[in-house]
């Protein structure tokens, strides 16, 4: 199983940096999570448009979601498609009514999405299978309705999650992964308001030790934040490999013990 990173930027997009987008291959399934601005554009680096087999969205903010806007335009106008091919797309409940909301002003389709995509929502209560990879969901503490999941696949598990304040959910996804992406919050202030939703960098590296993942790496990172104390309060908690999540770095499971970069 590989995994290669997208994008890290939470709600905007910094120089250089995308919002949350990672990108899982795994034999036969190409599965992209989330799709937040400026995705699409790191995802053709790595594979066609019409090559990726499912995407999940973990939840509708438009830092996770909003790439889904400009890959459907991509593939009905920009792309040639003899042989109809349409990435099956699984949104969170009540996504197929949230995401018609945000369109519909500018929709020249009574089925924008589905033009295109498979569309469908997943069930947070039930195991989703991609191919030979199992998904597993976990509704998590956020502004909105927002869900972790964990990728297990042959030879190890990658754990993301999503965006959330500390939660049991985070536990149960978390558990054993050969790789956590854990997002954090804005602020390090201990009494701040803004972190509700987020996990402060301690609290992630404290949830990693807990959980027994063998590698964390974090993300949702403010282009403004102070990336060095997040790294040092969050692995000081955690006391196993610690690193900020970068674009277009790409990481075996094999190798999730190790340096971990192979392009």
């Amino acid at each position: 199983m590989k995994l290669t990173v997208l994008g890290t930027s939470a709600s905007y997009p910094g120089p250089s940096q995308a919002c949350s987008g990672f990108l899982i291959e795994h034999m036969k399934t190409t599965l992209l999570i989330d799709c937040g601005t400026g995705v699409l554009s790191n995802l053709q680096k790595y594979v066609g448009l019409l090559d990726v087999s499912d995407i999940v969205i973990t939840h509708m903010h438009a830092d996770h979601f909003f790439d889904l806007i400009p890959y459907r335009y991509a593939l009905k106008y920009g792309i040639d498609n003899p042989q109809g091919l349409r990435p099956k797309l699984h949104l969170p409940p009540k996504g197929i009514k949230e995401i018609n909301q945000v369109v519909g002003p500018f929709s020249e389709s009574d089925d924008f999405l589905g033009d295109v995509f498979e569309v469908s929502e997943y069930s947070p209560d039930r195991k989703l299978r991609l191919g030979d990879l199992i998904l597993a969901f976990a509704a998590v503490a956020h502004y909105v309705p927002a869900y972790a999941v964990s990728v297990s696949g042959i030879g190890g598990k990658i754990a993301y999650s999503s965006d959330s304040g500390p939660c049991p959910g985070l536990f149960h996804i978390a558990k054993d992964a050969d790789i956590f992406i854990c997002g954090v919050g804005r602020s390090l202030e201990p009494d701040s308001d803004s972190l509700w939703g987020h996990l402060r960098p301690t609290e992630a590296g404290e949830l990693a030790k807990e959980v027994n993942v063998k590698r964390l790496l974090l993300t949702h990172l403010w282009p403004s934040s102070n990336r060095a104390t997040i790294l040092d309060e969050s692995s000081a908690k955690f006391g196993g490999f610690t690193e900020l999540a970068e674009e277009c770095r790409t990481y075996q499971l094999a190798d999730c013990l190790g340096a971990g970069e192979i392009r």
